[in-house]
């Protein structure tokens, strides 16, 4: 009985100190953690195409002349450079882009003008942000 408790006891506190996190974009259910692969396919592609492929698609045009329709796209960059450092978040104007001072430009997301007197401006989580900063720190790999 004893054992029992013990395992039980393990499996829900072992998740918690590896700080397992849900990210919050509604396209998956898998958790993931500073352990856990962050795939570019199940976890970033839904968060660009929340924020970022409104404006940033290929066939529409933005001064930045950055796409991000595919990863190929993304590591291509666009006027400004690649977007993503790979390993280093805070280097990475995908990241730096999305804070409330950017180092050029407005930040990230734009809201349309036609938007603008109906809501506030949209933001991406910090459960959003964060699986971002953990893929690029992973490598941004597409995978």
């Amino acid at each position: 009985m004893k054992r029992i408790f013990v395992m039980v006891l393990m499996i829900g506190v072992i998740p918690l100190l590896l700080g397992v996190t849900l990210p919050r974009t509604g396209a998956q259910d898998k958790p993931v953690s500073q352990d856990t692969a962050v795939s570019y396919k199940e976890h970033v592609t839904p968060i660009l195409q929340k924020y970022c492929l409104p404006c940033h698609a290929e066939e529409s045009y933005n001064p930045s002349e950055l796409s991000l329709d595919s990863y190929a796209l993304l590591k291509k960059g666009g006027k400004h450079g690649a977007p993503v450092v790979g390993g280093k978040p805070q280097e990475s104007l995908l990241i730096q882009k999305f804070l409330d001072a950017p180092p050029f430009g407005e930040r990230m997301p734009l809201q349309s003008r036609r938007r603008k007197a109906e809501t506030p401006p949209k933001k991406l989580t910090e459960e959003e942000v964060k699986v971002l900063e953990d893929w690029i720190v992973q490598g941004g790999k597409d995978n």
